[in-house]
């Protein structure tokens, strides 16, 4: 499986709000940031144009600079077993793209938790993954 970083999944605004709920639900700061994460289910290699055809597909949303993201991650994906709209739609494009290896293209969000200091413990962890699931 092939996994591709995305975009920022939310505006500056929702994040601000999703920490202001973070906050009240664990009683802690917590700075969130969020990005779009894709799965490249493959039936076999991509050549280096395929690769390429691929990266440019999965690049749509805001621009993103080049970081590396920090804190404790939580990753929300469909449910096991579902195919979404979007999975659907995007493996569709991705074959009139020409790109026959890929099976099936799936999209999720990365959420990255940074606490204002010191560590997340596991309550804190499990409280602010409720609200992101």
């Amino acid at each position: 499986m092939l996994v591709l970083r995305g975009a920022p999944a939310m505006s500056e605004f929702r994040l601000r709000k999703l920490a202001d709920r973070l906050r009240e639900r664990t009683g802690m700061p917590i700075q969130p940031y969020a990005e779009f994460i894709h799965f490249a289910q493959l039936s076999g290699e991509l050549n280096g144009d395929g690769q390429a055809v691929l990266e440019r597909l999965l690049r749509y949303g805001p621009s993103l600079p080049d970081h590396d993201p920090a804190g404790a991650l939580v990753l929300v994906v469909p449910r096991p077993g579902t195919i979404s709209p979007w999975s659907s739609k995007a493996t569709d494009i991705a074959h009139n793209c020409g790109l026959s290896a890929i099976r099936r293209l799936e999209r999720g969000v990365a959420y990255y938790l940074t606490p204002a200091s010191g560590g997340i413990d596991e309550r804190t962890l499990r409280e602010a993954s409720a609200i992101l699931h």
